[in-house]
C-alpha cells in the first residue's frame, strides 16, 4: 500500500507540474480564446473541451470560466457549455494512460525525461525553463503510474473487492461512494482515474467495479469548485451547482442503464482494438459518461441557466436598490433616482477615505465595498442605457449623469490603485487637510449640499495641481543633488500624483453633479 500512496504522491505531482507549465506557456492565449470563442453553445462546449485537454485541469477551466462570468464578459448560459465541454475533456487522461501508460515501460520512458526537464529548469534560458517544468510534469505523471501498477499488484491481497457484487444494488452504490470519496480525498479525478486503472489492469478489480469507480469519480471531481464557492460570488456558486447538477444526473442516468452503456463501450473498444482491452474500455465508458450528459444537457442549457438564476438570484445591491425598471419609461424620473443613486456611492467613498486617512490602514472590508461601489456603477450604466431622452433639457441632465458616472468609475480604480499607503505616509499633513475637506464633504452631503461639495473640491482640486507641479520638480531636483534617493523621490512623486488624481476626480463627479442639479433651476 505504501507504494500505492506513493505513486498517487507523484502522480498528484506531476499533474500539478503539468497543468502549472501549461497554463504559464498558453494562459494568456487561453484567456484570448475564452473570451472569443464562446459566442454559442457548441463553441462553449469546443472551447471547455480543447481548454482542458491543453491545460489537463478541468478545474483550472472552471475557475477560468468563473472569472469570466463574474466579470461579465460571458453569459452564465454561455459558461455551462464551457464546462460540460472541460467535462469531456477531464476524460483525455484516461485515453493517455490506457493507450500508452501500461503498454510500454513508464520507468524507462520517465526517468529520462524528468532529467531532461529538471536539466532544462536549471540551465536553459528563461523563456525555456517553463517548458522544462511541462516536460518534468510529464515524466513524474507516468512514474506515479508505474509505481501504482506496482503497488495494485499486491493490494488486491490486503483490500479485497470480491465481496462487492455489481449485481447487487448496495454493492453498486458503496462502489459509487468509493469512487466520490477517492476523488475528494486526492482532490483530483485524474488521480482516482490513474489509480482506478492501475486497479483494473493489475486484477484488483473487475471492469465493472471500475465502471462504477468511475461514476463516483465524476461526481466526486465537483467538490474542489463546491469548496471553492464557498464564500464566493453568486457567479462562482452557479457554476459549482452547474458541474454538481450536471455530474449527478448523468451519474443516475448511466447506473440506471449501466448494462447497455457497457455493451456500446465494449462494442466501440473491440471497434477501436480488435479485441475487448478493459483498460481502454474504461477510459470509453468514462467518455461517454460526459458525452451521453452533454447530449442530455446541451439542448437545455438557457432553461437550466434561467432555474438556477432564479435558485440563486444576485443579491441585491445596497446602493441600486432604487433603480426600478418601470421608471425607464419617464426619463426624468429615471435620471432623478440616478442622481441619487450617485450620491450614495460618493457617500460610501468617501466613508472610506476618511476611515483609511484616519487610522492609517486598510479596512478589512475596504475591498468589498468598492466591489460594491463598482457593480452600482455597472447596474446603473445599464439603466441610464434604457432611459430614452425626450428633450434637450432632459438630453443634458442625462449626459451630466453620464459625465458622473465615468469619473466615479475612475474614481474606484484611483481608491485601488497601491499607492494610497504611501500618500499617506509620505504625505501627512496633505492627507490631514484632506481630511478636514471630506469630512465637510461629508456633512454637506447629509444636508444635500451638491453646490457646496462642488465648490470645496474645486478649490482643493486647483491648490492640489500646483501643490502636484511643485513638488514634482522639488523631489526630482532633490534626487539629483544626492539630497534623496531616487526610489524615495519616485515613491513621493506617484502618490503626490495619486492625491491629485483622487481629488480631481471627486470634484468632476460632483461638479456634474451640480451640473445637473442646475439644470433643475
Amino acid at each position: 500500500m505504501i507504494t500505492v500512496f506513493g505513486g498517487i504522491g507523484i502522480f498528484l505531482l506531476g499533474m500539478s507540474m503539468l497543468t502549472n507549465g501549461l497554463k504559464e506557456i498558453a494562459g494568456e492565449a487561453l484567456k484570448r480564446w475564452l473570451n472569443n470563442f464562446t459566442k454559442g453553445t457548441f463553441s462553449s462546449l469546443f472551447t471547455g473541451l480543447i481548454m482542458t485537454i491543453l491545460m489537463q485541469s478541468s478545474t483550472a477551466t472552471t475557475l477560468l470560466t468563473v472569472g469570466f462570468v463574474s466579470a461579465g464578459l460571458i453569459s452564465f448560459s454561455q459558461s455551462i457549455g464551457v464546462i460540460i465541454g472541460a467535462n469531456i475533456g477531464s476524460t483525455s487522461t484516461g485515453w493517455i494512460i490506457s493507450l500508452l501508460g501500461f503498454k510500454i515501460s513508464l520507468q524507462a520512458m520517465s526517468l529520462p525525461i524528468i532529467g531532461i526537464g529538471a536539466f532544462m529548469q536549471f540551465i536553459a534560458p528563461v523563456n525555456i525553463k517553463k517548458y522544462g517544468g511541462v516536460l518534468v510534469g510529464f515524466g513524474l505523471l507516468f512514474l506515479g503510474i508505474d509505481f501504482l501498477q506496482q503497488g495494485m499488484n499486491s493490494a488486491h491481497d490486503i483490500i479485497s473487492f470480491e465481496s462487492l457484487n455489481t449485481n447487487s444494488f448496495f454493492s453498486s452504490f458503496l462502489l459509487i461512494l468509493i469512487g466520490i470519496i477517492m476523488t475528494i480525498i486526492m482532490q483530483a479525478s485524474s488521480a482516482s482515474m490513474a489509480a482506478t486503472l492501475a486497479a483494473l489492469f493489475s486484477g484488483a478489480i473487475d471492469y465493472e467495479q471500475a465502471a462504477y469507480l468511475v461514476i463516483g469519480q465524476n461526481i466526486g471531481t465537483t467538490a474542489t469548485a463546491l469548496f471553492a464557492s464557498i464564500g464566493s460570488s453568486i457567479a462562482a456558486k452557479r457554476t459549482a451547482i452547474t458541474h454538481l447538477l450536471f455530474n449527478i444526473i448523468t451519474a443516475i442516468i448511466i447506473t440506471i442503464f449501466f448494462k447497455y452503456i457497457l455493451i456500446i463501450t465494449e462494442a466501440i473498444t473491440v471497434s477501436i482494438s480488435g479485441n475487448f482491452d478493459e483498460t481502454l474500455g474504461l477510459a470509453i465508458f468514462h467518455t461517454l459518461f460526459s458525452v451521453i450528459g452533454a447530449i442530455l444537457f446541451v439542448p437545455f442549457i438557457k432553461p437550466f441557466a434561467r432555474f438556477l438564476e432564479k435558485l440563486l438570484p444576485e443579491k441585491e445591491n445596497a446602493l441600486t436598490k432604487d433603480l426600478d425598471s418601470n421608471l425607464v419609461s419617464v426619463p426624468s424620473a429615471a435620471l432623478e433616482v440616478s442622481y441619487k443613486t450617485l450620491i450614495q456611492m460618493m457617500k460610501q467613498l468617501t466613508r472610506l477615505l476618511l476611515e483609511l486617512i484616519q487610522t492609517k490602514k486598510v479596512p478589512p472590508y475596504f475591498d468589498k465595498k468598492l466591489d460594491e461601489v463598482e457593480e452600482a456603477i455597472e447596474i446603473t450604466r445599464k439603466f441610464l442605457d434604457s432611459v430614452q431622452s425626450s428633450s434637450t433639457k432632459i438630453r443634458n441632465k442625462h449626459i451630466d449623469i453620464i459625465h458622473a458616472l465615468d469619473h466615479l468609475h475612475r474614481l474606484v480604480n484611483v481608491f485601488r490603485e497601491k499607492q494610497r499607503l504611501e500618500a499617506i505616509n509620505l504625505h501627512g499633513a496633505i492627507m490631514n487637510q484632506l481630511h478636514e475637506t471630506m469630512f465637510l464633504v461629508d456633512g454637506y452631503f447629509e444636508e444635500n449640499e451638491i453646490f457646496e461639495i462642488e465648490k470645496l473640491l474645486e478649490q482643493d482640486s486647483q491648490k492640489m495641481a500646483e501643490e502636484r507641479r511643485r513638488r514634482r520638480n522639488e523631489y526630482l531636483e532633490r534626487s539629483v543633488v544626492n539630497e534623496t534617493q531616487i526610489d524615495v523621490a519616485v515613491s513621493k512623486v506617484q502618490s503626490i500624483l495619486w492625491i491629485d488624481r483622487l481629488v480631481y476626480h471627486y470634484w468632476r463627479a460632483s461638479a456634474r453633479l451640480a451640473s445637473y442639479q442646475d439644470d433643475e433651476r
